[in-house]
């Protein structure tokens, strides 16, 4: 990604609060839009677990204290990852890191790998090609409509994401972090803490050591 990609303000971009999925869904439509080839580099993340309850430090919607995490049922960032050029960043809409953020950064600050967390906040994390991401995620918005049919935050004021071939609804696929057999070439492969911290920093700190 040049230098001149990757900086793009949260201005430029399409930011719904409460509607993460669709916001990094945008944003890689806008990766691909100035360069396809960046689409390549990009991991889209769903983080969630069995007991929808996910601990994220250093968010916007969270305490003043960076020590007080957001505890969300489900969030989504993008990894991005480039191993020719040493550049591994994470995009998040509602981080009060920096936008994008140095991947290893983002990873100590806001999710706190050394500690250990009590069962039922342990996160899992469904990683999605950023390319398949933009072929088969779809949306009709339905998760965040109350009883009485209204929502519970606006939602994005474009049209709801559909795919290809018309299918409106499979963001819940997405938000399982039960099992690994749902299409990984669809939905991507769920793994833990431990192998997603390690991917991460390991990458980031041999190419950085190599460079």
């Amino acid at each position: 990604m040049t230098e001149t990609d990757k900086i793009m303000t949260k201005d430029e971009l399409i930011y719904t609060t409460c509607y993460c999925e669709e916001n990094i869904y945008m944003l890689c439509k806008m990766i691909a839009k100035q360069n396809q080839d960046n689409l390549e580099h990009c991991t889209v993340v769903f983080i969630s677990n069995p007991n929808k309850a996910i601990p994220i430090w250093r968010q916007k919607n969270g305490s003043s204290q960076p020590d007080t995490p957001v505890v969300w049922d489900y969030h989504v960032i993008l990894y991005y990852h480039d191993y020719d050029t040493k550049e591994f960043y994470i995009y998040d809409f509602d981080t009060e890191l920096s936008f994008p953020c140095n991947a290893n950064e983002y990873i100590m600050e806001a999710l706190h790998p050394e500690l250990q967390l009590n069962e039922q906040f342990k996160r899992y994390f469904r990683m999605v090609p950023g390319s398949v991401y933009l072929k088969e995620f779809a949306s009709d918005r339905s998760h965040m409509l109350k009883e009485d049919g209204e929502y519970m935050k606006p939602p994005p004021n474009y049209p709801a994401i559909t795919t290809s071939n018309n299918e409106t609804m499979n963001l819940l696929n997405y938000m399982n972090m039960t099992e690994n057999i749902i299409s990984p070439k669809k939905y991507g492969v769920v793994v833990n803490e431990e192998q997603f911290f390690t991917t991460i920093i390991s990458n980031v700190q041999t190419n950085v050591a190599n460079n």
